[in-house]
């Protein structure tokens, strides 16, 4: 609607016009000539002879037409405008119209021109016009590199027949030679070696996989940005004069093409002595403590550039408004010595005055102040600055965020503008998953991350709003979730799931559905730990149960309601959410049902699980995770026990095995058994631990060695570990976008002959383990 209005900025409104007809509606192009009513009568909001409403009304309709003009794809441009006349009102519109596409011609190139139509994706029919043409010339050209035609050449031209509103296009294209690059080489490299410099850059050789990473192409967008990592690398390594030259390209030999980076890679300097000038307000002493760097350590450019910063930020912490640090080099090539002196501008101590957002057209203005954590009347501080543009980076709503102090022109007063620019936070995705635990699904999911309850669309107010349904052989499952990341105006979050779940692959022997709802309420108590209590009503329905069934199963036939309580400590420190590379991740959770919660079901328990992540040479990582937890009946569930369990129900029994805890063993079977039917009827308490190493194969994909360990035993809080189970295996990590997958084979090493025969499991995982 704002461009909208803002094309109507040449609108001639004069205020004799209001409470006037409209004499007349013309649609002209823009030389002026009439064009046909009919064309456009479909978007018009007005009737010649009708009244003229006020003004407002006026602005809003024309400007609701022309975005419809726009937004039908008949037209290249469109606008509006409104002349006032002795007896009237007239509407003029103009407008260029596109044609109708009637024939798609390909000369010249290599590939077939029924394939190349297809990767125009030009549809005969449609409206067209010249930037339809160009966008489908490129979409040829990126087709033929593709094909690994990278100096292909695509150009168009046009016949419009103005009589009947149609377009022929040609497009004309030179395919030149078809290449690969075999071979990418390195000269003049003679500290760094070839393998570390190619994993640097974007450009990628031809491999026996290269099929599937489409790898060997060769990409002359990417030639700037290669060199420049290059040079990059080698200046925060210390070769300070280091000199990388646009890499030559050799296709005497199609077959065997290279590409030849020649680098000169000069002195490698180490530091010598370093010195601060220009300040004033304190000491070098003071201002040497952020500097990183110490005398004989290797020049690296990074972190020479990362005195400046941290001299910037002492003086920004303390209020001082665009203090200027600029290091100064004065190497000598001959002793490999490079001398760094820091020469400060100081600036002034500056407060907040205001604080000014722009960009957010959905987003308001409130989701983005209370992220802030500087506020007007405040002293500048730059890391709060930092932190707060650290904050609304998380939020996933912004692809750029940039908060900058501006002066207002009143002594040491200085509004903070926000600047913003919002990307799409609404996710539609559907598909089909299939895993070792729940065999083949089929899913839809609607998601809004910055979601508004209160307008439509439903946009802008910062909460979390999620639907998803999956239809699977195994299981039949909806949910519904709703969070509003800060209650009543505090940082205090409220979320309520609304769900139904039913599962087939619990047991052979049973089925199960689960309906209910869960209220949470969650607080960050630390940079690092967060505190939730979350209260859940549901009801379990145990049905389908097999007559041959454990009796221990068989006993639990029916539907029972379950009051919960639970509250979840976490420890969060991993460097990302996905893929961690270090950190740890630990959640204590003690929970509660029935009693005065009411509801059929009367227990308590406590879980701990944790995982550590590592960091290791060549870009492994290295995982340990594990869990442990208990649960024991009380009151009636106690004093109504039946066969086994203790009173605890089969739903909220403990059970290992399968792709995500014990992966040499199927889903569930780990854990105590009734001999007569062989039947997994689970424990009341477990415990298990899995070590992860991880290495990189190519790209996104890794490799994996683990080994897992773990027991669950019949008595409540019962830790015995001697009757455990085991197992290694080996597997892939994919790092698609939107589609992790885990692929595992593992073999048991310890286990139970009387039940298992100790052969090999395939695991597929769709998703990320804890």
């Amino acid at each position: 609607m704002k461009k909208a209005l803002t094309i109507l900025s040449a609108l001639i409104i004069s205020s004799a016009a209001l409470g006037e007809q409209i004499k007349d509606i013309r649609i002209v192009n823009q030389s002026g000539e009439a064009y046909d009513m009919s064309s456009v009568a479909a978007f018009t909001s007005f009737k010649i002879g009708e009244q003229v409403p006020d003004r407002e009304t006026i602005l809003s309709s024309i400007a609701v037409d022309v975005n419809r003009m726009r937004e039908s794809g008949r037209y290249s441009y469109v606008n509006a405008r409104m002349d006032v006349e002795s007896n009237g009102v007239v509407l003029v519109y103009t407008v260029v119209s596109k044609k109708r596409l009637r024939s798609i011609a390909i000369v010249g190139g290599a590939k077939s021109g029924r394939k190349i139509k297809k990767k125009s994706e030009l549809e005969i029919g449609q409206f067209a016009d010249d930037s339809t043409f160009e966008i489908a010339a490129a979409k040829i050209k990126e087709s033929y590199r593709d094909y690994r035609y990278p100096f292909v050449d695509v150009t168009w031209t046009s016949e419009t027949n103005e009589e009947l509103g149609t377009v022929d296009v040609t497009f004309l294209i030179d395919s030149g030679p078809k290449m690969s690059i075999n071979y990418i080489e390195f000269e003049g490299n003679d500290i760094i070696d070839d393998k570390k410099l190619e994993k640097l850059i974007s450009q990628k050789r031809k491999r026996w996989w290269s099929f599937i990473t489409g790898s060997g192409k060769y990409k002359e967008e990417v030639v700037d940005s290669d060199v420049y990592v290059l040079k990059t690398f080698y200046m925060n390594n210390g070769f300070l004069d280091v000199q990388v030259a646009e890499p030559l390209l050799d296709d005497s030999n199609p077959k065997k093409t290279r590409l030849i980076f020649k680098i000169d890679e000069g002195q490698r300097y180490r530091v010598g002595k370093i010195s601060i000038t220009g300040m004033e307000e304190y000491t070098e002493q003071e201002l040497r403590r952020g500097i990183r760097l110490r005398t004989g350590d290797i020049a690296a450019l990074e972190s020479a550039e990362g005195g400046s910063e941290a001299i910037r930020a002492y003086y920004g912490n303390r209020g001082y408004v665009r203090t200027l640090v600029r290091p100064i080099y004065d190497a000598n090539a001959e002793t490999g010595i490079v001398d760094i002196t820091y020469d400060i501008t100081e600036g002034t101590i500056g407060y907040i005055q205001g604080v000014n957002i722009g960009g957010n057209e959905r987003t308001l203005d409130k989701v983005i102040r209370r992220e802030l954590v500087i506020y007007p009347g405040e002293k500048y501080n730059r890391s709060r600055i930092k932190t707060s543009e650290n904050r609304l980076q998380n939020l996933n709503y912004f692809e750029i965020v940039t908060i900058n102090p501006d002066s207002t022109g009143v002594g040491d007063k200085y509004d903070l503008n926000v600047q913003v620019k919002e990307k799409a936070t609404g996710q539609f995705s559907a598909g089909v998953g299939f895993s070792s635990v729940d065999s083949l699904v089929g899913y839809v999911e609607l998601s809004q991350g910055n979601f508004n309850w209160k307008t439509w669309p439903p946009i802008g107010a910062g909460q979390k709003f999620k639907i998803r349904a999956q239809l699977g052989t195994e299981r039949n499952d909806l949910d519904i979730s709703f969070v509003e990341p800060w209650f009543m105006s505090r940082q205090l979050s409220f979320g309520i799931d609304l769900f139904h779940h039913e599962a087939n692959y619990f047991s052979d022997v049973y089925d199960q559905e689960n309906n209910g709802f869960r209220v949470t309420l969650g607080k960050p108590l630390s940079r690092f730990t967060r505190g939730s209590l979350g209260y859940t009503l549901e009801q379990y329905n145990v049905f389908d149960v097999s007559s041959t069934a454990s009796q221990a199963i068989q006993d639990e036939a029916g539907r029972r309601i379950s009051s919960n309580l639970e509250y979840n400590w976490t420890y969060d420190s991993r460097d990302r959410y996905f893929n961690p590379s270090r950190g740890t991740k630990t959640t204590i959770t003690p929970y509660v049902a029935g009693g005065p919660l009411g509801g059929q079901t009367d227990l308590y328990g406590l879980r701990v699980r944790s995982s550590k992540y590592w960091a290791l040479i060549w870009e492994m990582i290295f995982n340990l995770r594990g869990q442990i937890e208990s649960v024991e009946a009380y009151g009636g569930s106690k004093a109504n026990a039946t066969t086994y369990g203790e009173g605890v129900p089969i739903f909220d029994r403990l059970f290992l095995g399968g792709s995500y805890t014990l992966r040499g063993f199927e889903y569930r079977e780990v854990g105590p058994i009734d001999p007569a039917t062989d039947d997994p009827v689970g424990g009341n308490s477990s415990a298990y631990w899995s070590a992860e190493l991880t290495y990189p194969i190519w790209n996104k994909i890794r490799g994996a060695v683990f080994y897992d360990w773990g027991f669950v035993n019949v008595e409540s809080w019962d830790f015995d570990p001697s009757d455990y189970a085991d197992d290694w295996g080996i597997g892939l990590r994919l790092d698609l976008p939107g589609f992790p997958l885990n692929l595992d084979y593992a073999w048991p090493i310890t286990y139970d002959e009387r039940y298992m025969d100790g052969s090999g499991r395939f695991n597929f995982l769709i998703g990320h383990t804890f």
